[in-house]
């Protein structure tokens, strides 16, 4: 694992994930496909030293720095996939709208085509009652429409995170399904 671009193999596919935390999810993707590079990018020195100490694959690359400094240096139509699960609110609140879509039109930008983006986000209460479905459905539609100003073309979204997906948060959250709802949303650049 490395923090240099320079160093990544040729490989025949990239797949990018914002936030990888410990790479426990790069992980058990690079364990089912090692033609694949995976590079997570994470800001959290602690972090990202739990995860090169752990992960232990060829085809696995840990990067420490923000998303705004690390994603701008990735080839334009470069990466087959980025990964975002369960961003900061600062890169998903919809009052910071302004402030985080300029990462995702460099994301938008450094796909190929086609290239897709997949978002694992989550809503809750600010009292932390229950969401209600009404206001469930009035924030997928806001996210739908900021991501498609962005440029992308939503090809699904799914109540839930994909099953296969595990991190401390997500495995938190899923406990607690009234509260904090949470959406899988398919981006792609075509």
């Amino acid at each position: 694992m490395s923090e240099d671009l320079s160093l990544v193999p040729p490989h025949t596919r990239t797949i990018v994930e914002l936030g990888s935390g410990d790479c426990r999810l790069l992980e058990t993707l690079a364990e089912k496909d090692p033609q694949t590079v995976y590079i997570g990018i994470e800001l959290d020195s602690e972090q990202c030293r739990q995860a090169k100490s752990r992960v232990n694959l060829q085809n696995v690359f840990v990067m420490q720095g923000s998303f705004e400094d690390i994603v701008p240096r990735l080839p334009d139509d470069s990466v087959d996939g980025f990964i975002a699960v369960l961003p900061d609110p600062a890169f998903i609140d919809e009052k910071k709208e302004d402030k985080w879509k300029p990462l995702y039109r460099a994301v938008y930008t450094k796909l190929k085509r086609p290239g897709a983006f997949r978002l694992v986000t989550e809503i809750t209460d600010e009292i932390l009652q229950p969401v209600s479905n009404e206001a469930f459905d009035r924030w997928s539609i806001w996210l739908v429409s900021a991501f498609r100003s962005v440029g992308f073309k939503v090809a699904g979204m799914t109540e839930g995170a994909p099953i296969e997906y595990s991190s401390r948060c997500l495995d938190q959250f899923r406990g607690d399904p009234e509260r904090i709802r949470i959406a899988t949303l398919d981006f792609v650049k075509e």
